[in-house]
Order: structure tokens, then sequence, then C-alpha cells
């Protein structure tokens, strides 16, 4: 494409405007929040949360069929609630204010009641409570949500 040398200081100031306006959206993240809060992509987290529901239905499961004595369903259990305590992690984003409000009220209780139930489901025999618990615990939450 020729443009003609009477067109190309506008184009030049075009371009220019275009790239600033680019680089000022990503700054205002940096003027609206503080330095140490994290902001989450909704996208990202449906999908963390999409994740932890389908972990929390295939414990529920797994424990719903599981004896004390059956060691292959204790590490089947104990294996989803650290898949669990993994995309908890992700969503807590190391202790820091985020966007996710709602999350961030409960993602630290969360981790908590996931370490438990783990300590819980090592024990010789296993004790499953505590999983039962946070399985019932997700899907009464998310009925009202």
């Amino acid at each position: 494409m020729k443009t003609s040398l009477k067109h190309q200081p506008f184009i030049g100031l075009a371009a220019i405007l275009i790239i600033a306006s680019i680089a000022g959206c990503t700054e205002v993240r940096k003027l609206t929040y503080s330095e140490s809060f994290i902001y989450i992509e909704n996208k990202e987290v449906k999908n963390l949360m999409r994740q932890m529901s389908m972990g929390v239905n295939r414990l529920g499961q797994i424990v719903a069929k599981t004896t004390t004595t059956d060691t292959a369903q204790q590490q089947k259990i104990t294996s989803e609630l650290s898949k669990l305590e993994n995309i908890a992690t992700k969503l807590s984003v190391s202790h820091t204010q985020t966007n996710q409000l709602f999350i961030s009220d409960h993602i630290e209780q969360f981790l908590t009641d996931i370490g438990t139930a783990k300590m819980f489901a090592k024990m010789n025999p296993p004790e499953y409570s505590e999983v039962e618990e946070i399985v019932s615990h997700c899907q009464a939450c998310h009925k009202l949500h």
C-alpha cells in the first residue's frame, strides 16, 4: 500500500496513539489496585473451580464405595485430596488479596480442611469423615450459589 508523504505523519501519530492507549490499559490495574493485590481473571477462576468441582465429585464417588480396609481406594482418596489442594492453592494466590472476594474469604479454611482430611485419610485404618464433610459442604454451598 502506497501512502503519500503528506499522510505519513498522520499514520505515525495514529500508530503512536494506538500503542500508547494499549500500554495505558495495562497500567490501569496498577493504578486501581495496591501492589499486593493480585487480579485473577474470571476465566481462570471458572476453569479452576470446574476442575475442583470434578475433583470433589470424584472424591464423593470414591468415598461412597470405600471400606476402611481398601488400601487402593485410600491411595485414590489421598491423591484426589492432593489434587484439590493444588487447585485451591492456585486460587489462594499465596494468601494475598484478590478480586475474588468470596473465594478469598473461604479458601484458607478450605485448605486447612483438606489438610485435615488428608491426615485422617492416611491413618491406619483410615478415617473418611473429614473427606465426606468436604464433599457435603461443597455440594451444599454450591446448591445455594
